[in-house]
């Protein structure tokens, strides 16, 4: 039954109240609900782990809300790891920290409170913010909202414990700061230099007074800018992503700074808000003395009062019960505005099942700023998107949540490209060896130089939309949550967050055809020195949090205990969500090198694909024994890409660029080369520059005028200037492509003739029928796996009796030698799949009897295409041989279920001499094949509830991708269950 948990508006004097022409509406709307706890506390400091581990211990349930994707930022942000050795540690969590050693890597310090509130059984989340307070009846603080790459979720809480540095979510509930007029703040920035020995590097501070306005989110964003302007050195290994300093107005408590005596750290009287008895800051921002601050902000310092607070606030959960109703503090706004916020709401992971929401009536968010072009994403794409955008004349904002611009070439360690063209833009970007620092800070200075603003730490969370017309970004700040008004916005979160937000269609791996695919990600190490850790042993789905959380959790354990000074914090995706746009790039578009109308970018790679494909054209590939032996050889090239894969369908006012552009799956590997993404989000930057300067909509600016400004730069060829659309091709072409491809003995010889016969189906498949009577053995056979790729019955006969000859399994083709499971289909599975689309059922029980061979030894590949043969007809009899296949020893149980079984055989760090024959099989190809297995049992209607309950295992899978699948799987027969509709026709149909 669904609980409904009404929130009412209330307008009481701790409301945000700026005028209402710097406010907008936001309709009703349900919160998830994601627990309700005894105490939540807000921030990852060490102070805060010391008191929910207190807490815990005393038998109170505890959630922990770190806005970073890492515990500990009052130390690992700041670099200030040392303690001194005259220095008493009063707490068990100093004495872990600090106990063998006073100074310390930053990776001990995460491993270290990651395992305290494990071993505690906290529960915590990575990268978020609070962005509300929730009011019970009497206007009592009864829990937060907070925010993150998933959407907001609410937490009801008896006690709040606010660790954030500058007491954020106090101040949210209406505490009082001292009126302490401030004009200017004394900072504090580490650097790490080289020393005098390689592995002995030097922790140098630098200091500096920075003029504020004001005490605001975008002024301490300002005062950022300037310090790393200020103290760059072009010979830093690393710098501290925060500045420190002593927060100059603390809260008004119950006790302040002219109370304080030598016995005051007893009490909590002076880290307790005056008017609040459940509210607590553990941060700086206390009622004490400055100087006691500085004192207890040295590293950890603050821990003896954190595990005093995790007492008290134990002891006052006791006497209180969880509110019922709860209320918030803001009010709804009169406007002549039609727009609307729009934001995610599935809870933590988009398979939240959580029926318990938090009920929100119509209300305000402020509006901070008002820019023409904001980017959302500073990442490979995003942070030339700005620059070219600033360059033209735009007021410009960059928000990004990590420390630095440049993505994954910077922070995500991948430090030279693969391949992509190095002309335009892209031939600026600088690729130094060593370290990342550099590149960040070329990207920096750039933006700065060209006048746009950059906002670190803050996080793209929803879309400000007024009919189909974005008008805006919503964002959020360890401050709140705020909107951010512009002409433009462009979407470079990579994974199209504020597209999909707004309420842009989108693609996941191939979650809507019905399949479980997606390349390979990594996240890596980061040494002091080194800016290429190119890594591939996950699957990660970005927008699950709890994915996100054991992802990271289990890597910095692993890097820990291996020894690493720091694990990096940017996941390495090389897939990720993707709109749905006003055109759809295909990989045969590509490989038949079709041209079109309003090209951007030209791009140029290999298809360097960490992952099995998903196009039937990659089985048709016939191979010899050289293309066998390729680290990629599915054919590569290049290609253009259209600016209408930019532009979500059905939106206007943003753009989409970087990899969450409108293209299918396997489209991708052509166009995420560093250097083309570079030059695609320059083109993204200029085509907002142009709409803006001639006041139009994106899709009404002259495409042309667009593309000669491009050519200009260097970044496009002046042949664009010229080209339509070259689809359709001729029918001599194609006539030409039939006969090629018959005589083609591998990929590079068969890889554009096959895509223009699959493109332009309507024409080919009747010459192919011709070819495939004319012609006998290899050619006869290559003619008959199209036809029945294509649907077609001509050639069944061909393709049993070959099947039926099968004497062995083919080995494996590999896609790549990084990730375990990028198998391309082998001859053997084309001939497979072949048969399962042709629909002719003399085909079954020849894939009956390929599924009674199956084995632990057979390669993967080999199970996706029987399985997906015998799902096409969804037939019964093959339901227990499939079932067997899974009793079959070690072909089962590889659903990761708790952070246990997600922190083993993490070996590939792009470290071994062979990547691929590492131990993170279990966690992928052993568990890819788990999943095709049981799926296509339970589509042929299970056997024991085998299927099902394989599937309900992975359901709980802590692993996003997998998942959500098994929840899509189940649910679509539910539905075909209520509907009686015909379950072999829901997997058909496609995104056009």
């Amino acid at each position: 039954m669904r609980l409904i948990v009404l929130l009412f508006i209330f307008i009481g004097i701790w409301n945000y109240s700026p005028a209402s022409n710097n406010l907008v509406s936001q309709s009703a709307r349900d919160i998830p609900l994601i627990a309700s706890v005894d105490v939540v506390i807000v921030g990852g400091t060490t102070a805060a782990v010391s008191a929910a581990v207190e807490a815990s211990s005393r038998g109170a349930s505890v959630f922990l809300i770190a806005p970073r994707l890492y515990l500990g930022e009052d130390m690992c942000a700041t670099l200030r790891l040392k303690v001194a050795e005259d220095r008493i540690l009063t707490t068990s969590l100093e004495e872990q920290l600090f106990s063998n050693e006073r100074e310390i890597t930053p990776l001990k310090v995460k491993a270290t409170l990651n395992q305290a509130l494990l071993d505690a059984n906290v529960n915590f989340v990575f990268g978020s913010f609070a962005t509300d307070i929730l009011w019970d009846e009497n206007h009592i603080p009864s829990g937060v909202i907070i925010v993150n790459r998933a959407g907001r979720q609410a937490i009801a809480a008896k006690t709040i414990i606010d660790a954030t540095p500058q007491a954020w979510v106090c101040k949210m509930a209406g505490a009082k700061s001292n009126d302490t007029t401030i004009s200017e703040i004394d900072f504090e920035r580490t650097l790490i230099l080289p020393g005098l020995k390689k592995d002995e590097p030097l922790y140098v501070r630098r200091k500096l007074t920075i003029p504020m306005n004001d005490l605001t989110f975008p002024s301490f964003a300002k005062a950022e800018q300037i310090a790393r302007k200020e103290t760059y050195s072009e010979v830093q290994l690393r710098a501290s992503e925060s500045l420190f300093f002593i927060p100059p107005n603390p809260i008004v408590c119950n006790k302040n700074a002219t109370e304080w005596t030598e016995n005051s750290e007893t009490t909590l009287e002076f880290f307790q808000p005056k008017g609040f008895n459940n509210l607590y800051v553990l941060s700086g921002s206390a009622g004490i003395p400055r100087e006691v601050a500085k004192d207890l902000l040295q590293p950890a310092a603050l821990c003896s009062i954190g595990k005093k607070m995790g007492e008290e606030a134990y002891n006052s959960s006791k006497e209180k019960t969880f509110a019922t109703k709860f209320f918030l503090h803001n009010k709804a706004v009169a406007t002549t505005e039609p727009g609307d916020v729009k934001e995610i709401l599935t809870g933590l992971r988009p398979i939240h099942e959580n029926e318990n929401v938090v009920r929100l009536q119509e209300s305000s968010v402020p509006v901070i700023s008002d820019y023409e072009v904001v980017v959302v994403g500073g990442g490979t794409s995003g942070a030339p998107a700005a620059i070219a955008a600033a360059r033209m004349g735009m007021k410009v904002l960059v928000v990004e949540f990590q420390e630095g611009l440049g993505g994954v070439g910077t922070l995500g360690l991948i430090g030279k490209p693969w391949y992509g063209r190095k002309v335009g833009f892209a031939a600026e970007v600088p690729f130094p060896h060593e370290n990342i620092e550099t590149k960040m800070e070329w990207y920096r200075s750039e933006l700065k130089k060209a006048g746009g603003d950059i906002w670190l730490g803050a996080l793209g969370c929803g879309a400000y939309v007024e009919g189909n017309n974005v008008k805006g970004a919503v964002v959020a700040t360890p401050a709140g949550r705020v909107v951010v008004k512009a002409k433009v916005v462009i979407d470079a979160t990579g994974n199209a967050d504020v597209a999909i937000a707004a309420g842009a269609q989108y693609m996941y791996g191939e979650i809507e055809k019905g399949d479980i695919a997606l390349q390979g990600t990594g996240l890596s190490s980061r040494p002091i020195v080194g800016n290429y850790l190119n890594t591939d042993y996950l699957l990660v789905n970005e927008m699950d949090m709890t994915d996100v959380w054991r992802t990271l959790v289990s890597v910095q354990q692993t890097k820990f205990s291996e020894g690493e000074f720091d694990a990096g914090t940017l996941i390495q995706s090389r897939e990720r969500h993707r709109v749905v746009g006003d055109f759809v790039l295909h990989y045969l578009d590509q490989i038949t090198g079709r041209t079109f109308p309003d090209a951007i970018v030209f791009s140029q790679s290999d298809y360097d694909s960490h992952g099995y494909p998903s196009s039937d054209y990659f089985a048709l590939l016939p191979h010899d024994s050289i293309s066998r032996k390729q680290n990629h050889p599915a054919p590569g090239g290049t290609c253009y890409t259209p600016f209408r894969c930019l532009l979500p369908k059905g939106l206007d006012g943003i753009l989409v660029t970087g990899l969450g552009i409108s293209m299918e799956r396997d489209a991708s590997a052509m166009i995420r080369m560093q250097l083309d993404l570079a030059n695609q989000g320059y083109a993204a930057g200029m085509a907002s520059a142009i709409a803006v300067s001639e006041d139009k909509s994106l899709r009404e600016i002259d495409i042309k005028e667009l593309q000669k400004y491009l050519v200009e730069k260097g970044n496009l060829p002046e042949e664009v200037l010229s080209q339509k659309d070259s689809y359709p091709f001729s029918r001599q072409i194609v006539q030409q492509a039939v006969i090629d491809y018959g005589k083609a003995n591998n990929p590079e010889q068969a890889g554009k003739p096959l895509a223009i016969i699959l493109t332009h189906q309507e024409t080919a498949i009747p010459l192919v029928k011709t070819a495939f009577l004319n012609v006998q053995g290899k050619q006869k056979l290559q003619y008959a796996q199209v036809l029945g790729m294509c649907g077609e019955k001509d050639g069944v006969e061909t393709l049993i009796d070959e099947l039926r000859n099968l004497k062995t399994w083919d080995e494996k083709i590999f896609q790549g030698s990084m990730a375990d499971f990028a198998h391309l289909p082998t001859p053997v599975d084309a001939l497979i799949l072949a048969l399962g689309n042709s629909g002719n059922e003399r085909a079954i029980p020849v894939l009956i009897d390929l599924a009674n061979k199956l084995d632990s030894g057979v390669t993967l590949s080999h199970f996706r295409s029987v399985a997906m043969a015998l799902e096409k007809f969804a037939c019964r009899e093959a339901a227990k041989p499939l079932a067997q296949d899974l009793k079959k020893e070690g072909m089962s149980g590889f659903a990761i279920t708790n952070i246990e079984q997600a922190s083993t055989q993490l070996g590939n760090d792009g470290k071994g001499p062979n990547p691929v024959k590492n131990a993170s099989s279990d966690k992928r190809t052993k568990a890819l094949r788990e999943m095709v297995l049981a799926r296509a049992l339970y589509n042929c209607g299970d056997y024991n509830n085998i299927g099902e309950n394989t599937l309900k295992s992975y359901r709980n899978d802590m692993r996003g991708l997998f998942a959500q699948h098994a929840k899509m799987v189940l649910e679509a027969n539910e539905r075909i269950l209520e509907t009686g509709s015909n379950k072999t026709n829901k997997f058909k149909g496609k995104i056009e």
